[in-house]
């Protein structure tokens, strides 16, 4: 989609960068704001969150769910605003040693920003990248609104572009597909109608 899209996602990679290293995060990216949720808890996650908070120049706020971890909110280059908070992992991830990092999520945000830069502003102006981090690998979701039936699988189309091997099929909110960045990620897009 977009530029906007993104530059959201570039400014993420950064944030990732000079964090150093984090308990796996689920991210949730859009022109306007994006959404992190540190997956662990106790010391490890307070410790992700003042990284986090290092990074961004902030300062965690409150208690999420009566844990000392707090929400962080912070305001980023071009109106993009940040807000994370801790979310302990809803599955447990494979037992050993973890397989992702957070050097690896700020290099896989790159590849991402220059995929994101190629697509349809106009057709795909409220888009979500969806990435999590599950501690052996990473999973990457796009989804993207149609305004009516009509236009699903235009809209698709566009959500594609730049990936490989796309196939979409049929549900009962839209279209699910699947498609491969030149890397071999795959990226799962979701389509949804919303009239």
């Amino acid at each position: 989609m977009s530029l906007s899209l993104a530059r959201c996602v570039e400014a993420v990679a950064r944030i990732l960068e000079g964090c150093g290293p984090l308990e796996p995060v689920r991210l949730c990216m859009s022109a306007r704001d994006v959404q992190a949720e540190v997956c662990a808890d106790g010391p490890a996650a307070s410790q992700s969150m003042a990284r986090l908070a290092a990074a961004t120049g902030s300062e965690t706020s409150g208690r999420a769910g009566g844990r000392d971890e707090g929400v962080l909110t912070a305001d980023l280059e071009d109106d993009l605003v940040l807000v994370a908070a801790v979310d302990p992992p809803r599955r447990r991830t494979a037992l050993g040693p973890r397989a992702t990092s957070t050097s690896a999520a700020a290099g896989l945000l790159r590849t991402l920003a220059l995929w994101t830069a190629a697509l349809d502003q106009k057709l795909l102006s409220d888009v979500q990248l969806w990435v999590e981090d599950h501690g052996e690998d990473f999973t990457v979701r796009l989804l993207a609104m149609a305004q009516c039936e009509d236009e699903l699988d235009r809209v698709a189309a566009a959500a594609g572009t730049g990936l490989g091997g796309v196939r979409t099929w049929r549900t009962d909110s839209g279209l699910d597909g699947r498609g491969s960045l030149p890397c071999g990620r795959t990226v799962h897009l979701a389509i949804v109608c919303i009239p």
